[in-house]
């Protein structure tokens, strides 16, 4: 494993400089020689060693009573974490992915929301921090980012095509998002595309489904046990025919209906950019099929997928939002005051450097009273959602929806695509799947 050395310079008065011996793995970051307490970091973010060595730097340079050791990324990513812990290593904080904390919240240190941590509460949505949460509403992670999925646009490509200036909010139901595709076609513009793909249809499409549509992480968990249990009958469901019918509209105005399963993002990416397609059931990360691509001058965004045909129903405005990774704190290995100074820097890395960290990793953060600005527009757009509190839970996504639900749904979902399966059947086959689950 490379060492890594970094030297940090601390003012306290007299300009006092240390250097503390590296370990295999681990940069020892000496914040002050007569340190009061000794943390460590572990993130699972390739490539950016350096730019959290550099937090971890700044962060003692502001706090000289706490020294910060940085161990370096390992492309094992859980299984080095799984060893610190075993050797009796483990890290005070982690970045993990939010199944990794929630498989080992038993080793974790709760945060309080209603003392020393309440700037979480203050920052962060709830329905970002669910999944972070133990059966009794404790939580034991705060997401460093997030990410959104929805339809992305160019509104300079529509705008061509209709004669009219286009604001995503001003699609409020299904039946707006019908229109609007209409008045892209008649303009000569393909209005819309799926890729076919079955994790796209399977996993972000169809669980919209038991997402936000159903309400809280509660309502979503009743709503996924009353399908197991058959109490629940998918097909006749208030939801699941709203967002079909959302499903319909995308596929009758399909811009790869020529080849519906064809998908590949980078050739979708392509069509979007040369304006053949004003629109794309995507999520914020197809910035990165876009960008290199993209023309200067075009304006892109992303905007929620509306699920029903009422425009009352709040959630046809609300991005579906989702954490990528969280910050976690030891509580099994650090003592409480390493576990004090552990979200001392979490914050640190998540508030008093957001920009920085936004700049660093390119990324969406999940705080509301943040300024920060991001350079792909479309998580740009997904940082004004969640700053404008305009965002709906992905609780079941995120924590529900089984490890191979993408697989075996997104070939059902592929098949009513083609018009291999109708709508009552496909829900058939999606309750079987869940029942199965029993």
């Amino acid at each position: 494993m490379k060492k890594h050395v970094v030297a940090s310079k601390i003012l306290t008065g007299a300009l006092a400089v240390a250097m503390v011996a590296s370990v295999p793995g681990m940069s020892a970051i000496n914040a002050k020689a007569d340190d009061q307490v000794t943390i460590s970091l572990y993130t699972t973010v390739p490539g950016h060693d350096e730019d959290f060595e550099k937090f971890c730097a700044d962060f003692m340079e502001a706090n000289p009573d706490i020294t910060v050791n940085y161990i370096a990324y390992d492309s094992s990513e859980k299984q080095k974490w799984m060893t610190l812990y075993a050797s009796g290593e483990a890290p005070t904080v982690s970045l993990m992915d939010a199944v990794d904390i929630r498989e080992n919240i038993e080793n974790m240190a709760a945060y309080d929301l209603e003392g020393d941590d309440s700037w979480i509460k203050d920052q962060v949505d709830d329905s970002n921090l669910a999944i972070f949460k133990d059966d009794n509403g404790s939580v034991y992670g705060v997401p460093n980012s997030v990410q959104s999925m929805g339809i992305i646009y160019n509104k300079t490509t529509i705008e061509k095509a209709t004669g009219e200036e286009f604001d995503p909010s001003t699609i409020k139901s299904n039946a707006d998002l019908d229109a609007l595709c209409q008045k892209i076609q008649d303009g000569g513009v393909s209005p819309i595309m799926f890729t076919g793909v079955d994790w796209s249809l399977g996993s972000h499409f169809l669980s919209q489904v038991f997402n936000g549509i159903q309400g809280d992480e509660e309502a979503q968990k009743a709503f996924v046990e009353g399908i197991k249990d058959g109490s629940i009958d998918l097909k006749t469901n208030d939801a699941w025919n709203g967002v079909m019918d959302t499903f319909d509209i995308i596929a009758k105005y399909n811009y790869n209906s020529n080849d519906p399963l064809v998908g590949n993002t980078e050739l979708d990416g392509q069509a979007m950019a040369k304006g053949d397609v004003a629109m794309w059931f995507m999520g914020d990360w197809g910035w990165s099929y876009l960008e290199a691509v993209a023309n200067a001058d075009d304006e892109y965004g992303i905007m929620p997928c509306p699920l029903t045909g009422s425009e009352d129903d709040a959630v046809n405005q609300e991005l579906g939002v989702f954490p990528a990774k969280g910050y976690c704190v030891d509580g099994s290995q650090n003592d409480e005051a390493q576990q004090a100074a552990g979200k001392k820097l979490v914050e640190y890395l998540t508030i008093e450097r957001a920009q920085d960290m936004s700049d660093a990793l390119s990324i969406a953060l999940p705080f509301k009273n943040v300024d920060v600005t991001v350079a792909s527009p479309l998580a740009n757009a997904t940082q004004a959602y969640v700053a404008d509190g305009k965002v709906q839970s992905t609780y079941a996504f995120s924590a529900l929806l089984p490890s191979d639900f993408w697989s075996e749904n997104g070939a059902v979902m592929q098949q009513y695509l083609v018009g291999q399966m109708d709508r009552d059947t496909a829900a058939d086959a999606i309750q079987a799947y869940w029942q199965a689950q029993n």
